[in-house]
């Protein structure tokens, strides 16, 4: 069965879904049938609906596909290849202490790279010149393999690393905030002339960005440095303040101008990135399809309606994450609605639905691949 994924990461515009709507279908379809055939807990989710590959004819149909709850996957671990064929292993940030574990094989990472270059190339996010780095999140480990740390680390690839440091230092036991740190690197970052570009937690930004007022220290970055943020404020969303207010307070801090602040969006179950245009909205690509799905009944809602927030995606074949719907509630929209120059439907986060209001489509996923897990 031929790799598609080969010719959608190769497709020029990350952005044209005209273009690349066939190929994405048999993309999506292909996917389907390799983890059906490698992994016998998918076969079993889609036997216990009696689903078959060939109801789906159109893109329109794809919602048909069994969505898998990402809670699902942080009490069982599905796969779709030997644990010898992973290259690399992650977690997510965990929900009061599951975690997702999930694993990639080399060509999916391949692929992966090659579309992330495509996103961060579209968004003129990639550069030649030496950067110094403020890594807003944890300090690369031994001891944990948290999605979130090797998604900053990779940020860090798309413009030559002069220097690395970080939010939250690695003691070898555990981690310790470190904002002081931040700081007095940011002051010699400064001196050095090179840009600097902040990626990860918006949260860690927003303290840092208190301890320079508090500090009353304010700097002229080079024109060149970035903002990258993602992952959402986490436990500190009770600090959380508006996007124009948070970015107005790095431009008079830092004089990096909102134009070079950038959101993301990504979970380690549907590890594809999104990013925010210039209006701010996140636009979904040639590589997935965004689902607004009742709570309920996860069966799509229309356009404009309240609902948790699902992607469909043929990107990874080391397991099964196809169809997967998050706790994530969200609004889809149509594109041309944005003005920014990108037609593809985008979709805005309004908060999180709690375990209670999900419960019932997780219990379903699981009575239907059997049980078990851990």
């Amino acid at each position: 069965m031929a790799d598609l994924r080969r010719k959608l990461v190769l497709q020029k515009d990350p952005y044209d879904l005209q273009k690349s709507s066939s190929l994405f279908l048999e993309a999506v379809k292909n996917d389907v049938v390799f983890h059906e055939k490698n992994c016998p807990e998918y076969a079993r989710i889609l036997k216990a609906v009696d689903f078959s590959i060939d109801e789906i004819s159109s893109e329109d149909m794809l919602y048909k596909i069994p969505s898998i709850p990402t809670l699902y996957y942080k009490r069982n671990y599905l796969s779709s290849m030997p644990e010898e064929k992973l290259t690399v292993r992650a977690t997510s940030s965990g929900t009061k202490g599951l975690q997702s574990r999930v694993g990639f094989d080399k060509k999916t990472l391949f692929y992966g790279v090659l579309m992330v270059i495509r996103y961060f190339s579209y968004h003129k996010l990639i550069s030649p010149l030496p950067t110094n780095y403020i890594v807003l999140g944890y300090e690369s480990s031994r001891h944990t393999q948290m999605g979130a740390i090797k998604t900053a680390y990779g940020a860090t690839r798309f413009a030559p690393a002069f220097h690395r440091e970080y939010a939250l230092k690695d003691t070898g036991t555990e981690y310790r905030l470190n904002i002081e740190g931040i700081k007095k690197a940011l002051i010699k970052y400064a001196k050095s002339g090179l840009p600097v570009r902040f990626v990860g937690f918006p949260s860690y930004m927003f303290f840092l960005i208190k301890v320079l007022k508090e500090n009353h220290i304010s700097l002229k970055l080079n024109s060149h440095s970035k903002v990258l943020l993602g992952g959402g404020w986490k436990q500190f969303s009770d600090e959380e303040i508006d996007k124009d207010i948070f970015f107005q307070l790095i431009q008079d801090t830092l004089g990096i101008e909102k134009h070079n602040c950038f959101e993301f969006y990504s979970a380690v179950e549907h590890p594809l990135p999104y990013i925010k245009c210039k209006k701010g909205h996140f636009h979904v690509s040639i590589y997935s399809r965004a689902i607004i799905r009742d709570v309920k009944t996860l069966e799509p809602v229309p356009m404009g309606c309240l609902g948790l927030l699902s992607f469909i995606s043929p990107m990874v074949s080391s397991m099964p994450l196809t169809s997967v719907v998050t706790d994530d509630i969200a609004v889809l929209y149509d594109g041309n609605s944005c003005g920014c120059g990108i037609n593809t439907p985008y979709f805005e986060l309004k908060g999180r639905a709690g375990v209670s209001q999900i419960k019932t489509c997780t219990a379903d996923a699981w009575e239907l691949a059997g049980g078990g897990g851990s």
